[in-house]
C-alpha cells in the first residue's frame, strides 16, 4: 500500500502527477494529514473539504482521505512539538489494514517547520515497516543560497541524494494549476506560492522524487539558516529540542 504522509491541507499540489498516475494503475493508497490546518489545532472543515475535493479529482475516494491530525487537533506549525501523537496517530489508522510498502513525503529541505516533522514521522514509519528503500521524498520548497525570505520551488537538494524525474505532461499541468486555485482558505499563502509554482509547472513540468536517508535527519538539511528561521516560524534550537527523541531512535 501507497501511504502520503502531508503537514497540511494543499500539500498534495507537490505530488499530484505521482498521486494521478498511481490512482490509474489502481494501486491501494491512503493520504494522511498530519496537522489540523489550523493554529490552535482545531479542525478546519473547509481545508479538509478543499483537499478531499483536489484528491478526488485525481482519482481518489473519500475513503482513502484521512484526517489524523485533525482528530489529534494538532496545530499548524507545531508539528514538531507533536511527533509521538502523529506517530500514534497514523498507527492507529493503519490497524488492522494492509500495511504500508511505500511511503511518500515531503522532503527533508528547511523550507516549512512541519514538512521536515513530516518527514521524520515518514522515517520512522518507513523504519518500522521495513520499507525504508522504495520510500520516497519530494520537494516542496526551500531556501538553500537565497537571501531573505525568497525561496526555490521543488528544487530537489542533492544533498538528499539522487532524483529521479518524471515529465508532466501539459494537459496535466493545466489542471494541476486549476487545483490550485481552489484552497480558497489558503488564499493568503497561495498569493506567494502560486507564482512560482505555475512558472515552475509551465517552464520545467517535472515532478522529482529522492530516496529516503536517516543520516539526513542528524544534520540540518543544508547550510545557513533555514527558510522557516528567516520567517521567524520556528528556531532550529526549538526544532532539534523536540525531534531529537525521535530522531536518536530512529537513527540508533
Amino acid at each position: 500500500m501507497n501511504l502520503f504522509l502531508f503537514a497540511h491541507q494543499d500539500d498534495e499540489y507537490g505530488i499530484f502527477p505521482v498521486l494521478e498516475q498511481l490512482v490509474a494503475r489502481g494501486e491501494p493508497l491512503a493520504v494522511a494529514y498530519l496537522t489540523s490546518g489550523t493554529p490552535d489545532g482545531r479542525i478546519s472543515a473547509q481545508r479538509n473539504a478543499e483537499s478531499v475535493r483536489v484528491l478526488t479529482h485525481l482519482g481518489l475516494t473519500p475513503e482513502q482521505i484521512h484526517f489524523p491530525g485533525a482528530e489529534l487537533n494538532l496545530p499548524d506549525g507545531q508539528l514538531y512539538q507533536h511527533l509521538q501523537q502523529a506517530c500514534v496517530g497514523v498507527l492507529h489508522l493503519l490497524e488492522g489494514g494492509t500495511p504500508p510498502t511505500r511511503i511518500f513525503t515531503p522532503a527533508w529541505e528547511g523550507g516549512h517547520q512541519d514538512h521536515d516533522a513530516t518527514h521524520i514521522v515518514a522515517c520512522y514509519l518507513a523504519q518500522k515497516f521495513s520499507c525504508l528503500e522504495a520510500s520516497r521524498q519530494f520537494p516542496l520548497y526551500h531556501g538553500q543560497g537565497l537571501p531573505g525570505i525568497l525561496w526555490h520551488t521543488f528544487l530537489p537538494l542533492t544533498q538528499n541524494g539522487p532524483a529521479e524525474s518524471m515529465r508532466i505532461f501539459w494537459r496535466q499541468r493545466w489542471r494541476y494549476l486549476g487545483y490550485c486555485l481552489t484552497y480558497h482558505s489558503q488564499w493568503l499563502s497561495w498569493l506567494g506560492l502560486y507564482p512560482p509554482y505555475a512558472v515552475n509547472l509551465l517552464t520545467k513540468g517535472r515532478q522529482y522524487l529522492q530516496p529516503l536517508n536517516l543520516d539526513r535527519l542528524r544534520a540540518a538539511p543544508h547550510a545557513g539558516r533555514l527558510l522557516y528561521q528567516r520567517r521567524e516560524f520556528c528556531s532550529q534550537e526549538q526544532f532539534v529540542f523536540h525531534t531529537a527523541t525521535l530522531i536518536d531512535r530512529i537513527t540508533r
